[in-house]
């Protein structure tokens, strides 16, 4: 296996490894080694600075701070270098310096670059690029065709090491334990590490824990959690997605989500507990018997040692290998996505961490493809009330297009606050569902695949048509972002990553509309039901439409003794007005930096006036 990385020479590689305290390792024959350019590199090596960096943090609190201002030099080392070899890449190519070719060519090395420096940076860091390896939308080809390589071939640590974990954690000898056990990986991933082992006529798969990686776990999380709160401190927004203006977010609440699960996957007592479950969630429907989970042997199981059934696989996103095999990938990337819309609205128990090294592809005896899941480490589950909230939501937005039944359901979920302007939300909403109806219909190309000036226009017409709308949504930030959804969101990214991999007119909000059929029985409690509301509603025969017209007199009568204490008086309307309002938030504004400047040419003249006393 090749690890490609441009412009990284030896004597390059000696000085980075001076500047963190790295020794060069001697690469011997039998090590396994990843090749950047001309320079060869120990697995080893890859994992010692990080390794390091835990076993400093084990000490105590004195070795932990040490070990928080050595990560946060080599973070801020690594990022900031690269953040300025893609601005100078893209500066000459923009200028016309260099060819097509040749910007390819230095992309493809600087994403060699970036996966090694990720390698280094360890598990956290691992984990971020193999999102960003699938968002084949947001991330250049050059960069992914390197970041792919983090998936599932991660650097591995000695054999003999995972051999004297496993024997210290289940107290016994390895061949009491197993008859054969290969002392080479069969992968390695972020967090850990699997092998092959055999016991008469069973085969394992055995994943063990990386060490220190507790430890390691408190020095980046730490860091994250700053980072947290300096977000929420600049109140960090941008247009569009979940900073935007009218959402209220805390990043400190996603990171407390973010440690929870991180903290819950290197327990493998209880990712025995999220398999069987999840295993358990697909047997019960005969639609899904394409979806297989291993078996679990919690008698070979501990914190740190994991032992499943041996379930070998293509992986999803190898499409020469699924083509020979005789298999559709558009039907896999519907397997895939109906999978997880299932996990979501039926299961409320869902995988957070679907990337193409957690998923393989089988030939079922029938001739039709089948889906592998593995590593359930990170899994996160809905209430029912949330599950409930969610298939009213895909409802109202794709059969009943009706923006209050929406915002009902995003009140459930908890994404939108109680209390809040409906009036302004539900406007706002309606122009996006009926724009969200008439692309689905069309079949035409969403707004966010549209060309750049295209998209402003839009968005410009929008502001003419909604203006008072936006700054009513602008002022009460009416939208939460609960941290589960980030987990969501990111499942979410992924299987669209993978889906755009194996069919290029893949299209996840298409695909929902058909699989929504299928979850008429969650949305009133059964089918039947379900189609009877529906029916009744279109001819106006619900309970509720009957009782309307049974109150009607009483409704007018109340209404008119409202006109009448109005008349005399009695009531006092009160007016928005939203132009009013956005005035004096500039003048508030103005007064605001009028005060400063008039504060600032306070000091500067009293420390000019001190200076010329004081000569």
């Amino acid at each position: 296996l090749k690890w490609r990385e441009g412009g990284i020479n030896s004597g390059t590689v000696s000085r980075r490894r001076r500047l963190f305290g790295r020794k060069a390792a001697s690469v011997s024959e039998n090590d396994r080694t990843k090749t950047f350019g001309d320079v060869q590199i120990a697995d080893e090596e890859f994992i010692s600075g990080w390794k390091r960096t835990g076993e400093i943090a084990a000490k105590g609190r004195r070795g932990r701070a040490l070990a928080t201002f050595r990560r946060s030099a080599e973070i801020w080392f690594y990022f900031s270098s690269f953040y300025i070899k893609d601005a100078w890449i893209m500066k000459n190519y923009n200028s016309g310096r260099w060819t097509k070719d040749k910007f390819q060519e230095e992309r493809a090395k600087l994403g060699g670059e970036l996966t090694q420096n990720l390698l280094r940076l360890g598990p956290t860091f691992i984990k971020l690029g193999q999102i960003f390896s699938t968002r084949i939308d947001i991330v250049p080809k050059e960069y992914i065709e390197q970041l792919k390589l983090l998936q599932d071939n991660v650097p591995a640590f000695a054999g003999t090491r995972a051999q004297e974990i496993i024997e210290t954690e289940l107290g016994k000898p390895i061949n009491e334990i197993f008859d054969t056990f290969n002392i080479e990986p069969l992968a390695a991933a972020s967090l850990g590490q699997v092998h092959v082992a055999t016991k008469g006529d069973k085969t394992f798969a055995v994943k063990i824990q990386r060490q220190f990686l507790r430890e390691l776990f408190d020095v980046d999380l730490g860091q994250l959690k700053r980072l947290a709160g300096f977000a929420d401190a600049v109140d960090l927004t941008s247009e569009g997605g979940i900073m935007d203006k009218n959402t209220q977010r805390s990043w400190v609440s996603v990171y407390f989500e973010m440690k929870r699960l991180l903290y819950e996957e290197i327990d493998y007592m209880k990712e025995i507990e999220n398999c069987n479950r999840f295993r358990t969630n697909f047997q019960k429907q005969p639609k899904f018997s394409h979806i297989r989970a291993p078996n679990t042997y919690p008698e070979y199981t501990t914190d740190k040692v994991l032992t499943m059934e041996y379930c070998p696989g293509i992986k999803i996103t190898d499409l020469e290998r699924i083509r020979e095999a005789g298999l559709d990938p558009a039907e896999i990337s519907r397997k895939s996505a109906e999978s997880f819309l299932e996990q979501l609205c039926r299961h409320g128990f869902f995988h957070c961490d679907p990337h193409p090294g957690n998923v393989s592809v089988e030939k079922l005896p029938s001739g039709e493809a089948g889906l592998i899941f593995y590593d359930f480490g990170m899994m996160d589950e809905f209430g029912s009330v949330e599950r409930k909230g969610l298939v009213d939501f895909f409802f109202a937005l794709y059969y009943d297009a009706d923006a209050k039944d929406v915002c009902d359901a995003l009140e459930r979920l908890g994404m939108l606050r109680k209390g809040v302007d409906r009036i302004s939300v539900e406007k706002v909403g309606q122009d996006f569902i009926d724009r969200f109806q008439s692309t689905l219909k069309s079949g035409d190309q969403w707004e966010a695949d549209l060309p750049a000036e295209e998209q402003k226009k839009l968005n410009r017409q929008r502001r003419k048509e909604l203006g008072e709308e936006f700054l009513s949504l602008n002022a009460e930030s009416p939208f939460i972002f609960p941290p589960t959804w980030t987990f969501v969101l990111k499942a979410f990214f992924t299987l669209d990553g993978i889906g755009k991999t194996l069919d290029p007119k893949y299209d996840l909000t298409r695909l929902t509309a058909p699989y929504l059929k299928e979850l008429l029985d969650l949305k009133d409690g059964n089918a039947f039901r379900t189609t009877l509301m529906r029916v009744l509603k279109r001819a106006g025969w619900r309970p509720i439409d009957i009782d309307m017209a049974v109150t009607q007199p009483r409704r007018v009568a109340k209404i008119e003794g409202v006109v009448k204490r109005m008349e005399r008086g009695e009531f006092k309307p009160r007016v928005r007005a939203m132009e009013v309002e956005r005035m004096i938030d500039r003048n508030k504004l103005v007064q605001s930096n009028i005060f400063n400047a008039v504060l600032s040419c306070l000091f500067l003249n009293t420390a000019a006036s001190l200076t010329t006393l004081g000569t």
